[in-house]
């Protein structure tokens, strides 16, 4: 029978292989070694293998870390008014991306076109209800163009992510600023095409 201190240090060396794995996912996308992680959270691999059996099982659990710890921050700094939550949330979005670049690579891993993978996954439970209930909100506040949909914004994310990285900030926040027009219910012109279905 474990020891509650032996359940404590396990926890704690699970919580440290998470952060390390997180943090270079966001470093460097999941082209990661576990060797390095390990490194990095410093403990051995007879620890990390112990907790994460396999290289999938690591990564799968520190993209959800990813995901859930964005999700939980975006949704932390939200005031309530629509127009400024969303214009808020994709902001701080591509702060985010700029500064971790392998997010990006996470965060188009969940794309449509990548059905099936875990990151998709991931970003679906954790991240994707919080943009549908950005759009949502902004759509009903008559503020955003209605048929603007959450894939709509999540593609947008992914373009000026390209962007952002880049160019200056001052340059891609112009971008994004062009980019808010367009999604404004005041500019709105017919769309091209409906998005294809999932």
């Amino acid at each position: 029978m474990t020891s509650p201190a032996t359940r404590s240090d396990a926890a704690r060396n699970r919580g440290r292989l998470l952060d390390a794995a997180a943090g270079l996912i966001a470093e460097r996308g999941s082209d990661v070694d576990v060797r390095e992680i390990a490194r990095r959270a410093e403990v051995g691999m007879g620890t990390l293998y112990r907790h994460f059996p396999t290289k999938e099982a690591l990564l799968d659990a520190a993209l959800e870390h990813v995901f859930t710890s964005w999700a939980e921050q975006a949704a932390a700094a939200l005031t309530g008014r629509a127009w400024p939550d969303l214009s808020r949330f994709l902001g701080d979005a591509l702060t985010r991306q700029t500064a971790s670049p392998g997010l990006l690579d996470a965060y188009c891993q969940a794309l449509p076109s990548q059905a099936g993978n875990t990151a998709r996954q991931h970003c679906r439970q954790q991240v994707g209800p919080l943009i549908a209930e950005l759009v949502r909100a902004a759509r009903e506040a008559g503020e955003l163009r209605p048929d603007v949909t959450a894939e709509d914004v999540s593609l947008l994310l992914v373009a000026l992510g390209r962007i952002a990285p880049v160019v200056p900030e001052s340059a891609w926040r112009r971008v994004l600023q062009v980019a808010l027009d367009g999604l404004r219910a005041t500019a709105a012109t017919p769309m091209p095409m409906p998005m294809p279905a999932q």
